[in-house]
């Protein structure tokens, strides 16, 4: 609540979201590997897509996605769940980063968020929307903004009713929701959503 009320403050506009939608979705994830798994199998393709091709490795697996039930799946056995041969690359050397022990995912909560975004992006296949995707999601980070998100970059266009040449000019635009970047965020996502009639207010739990 305590954002939310400085985001009014600093944002007028930001303000009227809130009003007119209430709290947004948390989208809150639980940390570790099947989350951050998940977020790799959400590039560049939709939520639903993505989900579906989650569920199916799920079930080829009979159980969580792990580190070591990655590794033992063929780029076969994969692709036949959806997933792509890039993708299937990335997820493969993601999972043997953890189990080889030259990634520790546990250890993430206690970096600070810079440091916590270099050890994912030294990983082959996640860049940085896909890092500050996790911190915000999974490590509940208050001041993150994904950078080159779609729906971020739509949402803040409708917010302002104006177009924004490139995602440099939505940092810029961001700058006066320091240190509240993460709940600015979830307002605008949820307004993007609302704009077209998808928006779940009971799609994790709320602020």
């Amino acid at each position: 609540m305590e954002a939310l009320l400085a985001l009014a403050e600093m944002d007028p506009s930001l303000h009227l979201v809130w009003r007119r939608l209430g709290n947004p979705p948390s989208w809150q994830r639980p940390a570790g590997f099947e989350t951050l798994a998940r977020i790799v199998l959400e590039q560049q393709v939709s939520l639903r897509s993505a989900e579906s091709t989650f569920h199916k490795l799920q079930q080829l697996l009979e159980g969580p996605l792990t580190p070591r039930g990655i590794v033992g799946l063929s780029a076969q056995q994969t692709r036949a769940c959806g997933v792509s041969r890039q993708k299937h690359r990335y997820l493969n050397q993601l999972a043997a980063d953890i189990v080889d022990g030259r990634f520790v995912l546990d250890r993430l909560p206690d970096m600070s968020d810079q440091e916590a975004r270099d050890q994912l992006t030294a990983r082959l296949g996640i860049g940085h929307w896909s890092a500050e995707v996790y911190l915000m999601s999974a490590l509940n980070r208050p001041d993150i903004l994904p950078f080159g998100d779609l729906g971020l970059l739509k949402g803040v266009e409708e917010l302002d009713g104006g177009r924004y040449d490139d995602f440099d000019a939505i940092i810029r635009r961001a700058d006066r929701w320091r240190p509240y970047r993460s709940m600015a965020t979830r307002l605008v996502w949820a307004l993007y959503l609302d704009n077209r009639g998808l928006l779940n207010l009971n799609d994790g739990s709320n602020v």
